[in-house]
């Protein structure tokens, strides 16, 4: 009986236990360094997004009329992303914008700098000063991130470029049975098409991965370790201490049945 009991304890402890390697980012081979080189891409608008567009000029009263509404910065911050939605240039499901006076503008599938462009010239046939100046930008990278995360949700980074460390982060990092070496990106493609794909987030070649830098709309989906479904415990500790309790139950409930019997 102790045999057995010792040896149920010794595979409880060792199955339901998280090792090191996966809780542990970016590891790499100490004797064989690799060099790390990010994989930036331009990336192209799509329908859902919204674009912030600042218009620049001598005639402050016309370029009023294509800028978010005049606000100091302070309220902008505040307002945050409910300012943008509703006052920002959505593109819509044909993945057209409408601008005052321009009228609809075809820009999905296109890089910000060719929209900047676009605008440009479009707004110089109403402009006839040559010091006019578009800035177009992202109303911040969307994104959502669902599963073994400490704090699963919608947000928000103003950011060009986001990494997906720097969105786990928002979330409160992976929790402790979030599978590291599976981490999901459910991304939507300008066409409407959605393609899957997993980051190892223990790996340090990850940095080289195209999939490094989260875009848009992206829904990052954390899975379990298989350790969650055991519900013993995530360390050796807690492991050793609900088998204790375990135990001390039985152990209670025999004695009882004995004294009941006898």
């Amino acid at each position: 009986m102790k045999r057995f009991l010792l040896l149920l304890f010794a595979l409880s402890f060792f199955a339901s236990c998280v090792p090191k390697k996966r809780l542990t980012y970016l590891q790499e081979n100490k004797e064989n360094k690799a060099d790390y080189k990010l994989q930036r891409s331009a990336y192209k608008v799509q329908p859902n997004d919204i674009l912030s567009i600042t218009v620049r000029s001598f005639d402050l009263e016309t370029s009023q009329m294509f800028n978010i509404a005049n606000q100091s910065g302070t309220t902008q911050l505040m307002a945050g992303d409910i300012l943008f939605y509703l006052q920002g240039y959505s593109i819509d499901l044909e993945g057209k914008i409408t601008m005052p006076v321009v009228g609809e503008l075809a820009v999905a599938d296109k890089t910000i700098e060719e929209v900047q462009i676009m605008v440009e010239t479009e707004l110089k046939k109403y402009f006839t000063e040559e010091a006019l100046n578009v800035t177009v930008q992202l109303a911040g990278i969307r994104f959502s991130v669902v599963g073994e995360a400490n704090r699963p949700g919608k947000y928000v980074i103003y950011q060009n470029q986001v990494n997906i460390f720097e969105a786990l982060a928002q979330a409160g990092d992976i929790s402790i049975v979030g599978d590291r070496k599976q981490v999901m990106i459910v991304r939507q493609k300008p066409q409407g098409d959605v393609e899957t794909f997993y980051l190892d987030l223990t790996d340090a070649n990850v940095i080289n991965e195209p999939g490094y830098f989260i875009q848009p709309n992206d829904v990052i989906n954390v899975q379990p370790l298989v350790q969650k479904s055991y519900g013993i415990g995530t360390t050796g500790f807690q492991t050793f201490s609900q088998i204790l309790s375990v135990l001390a139950s039985t152990i209670t409930l025999i004695i009882a049945i004995n004294s009941l019997s006898n």
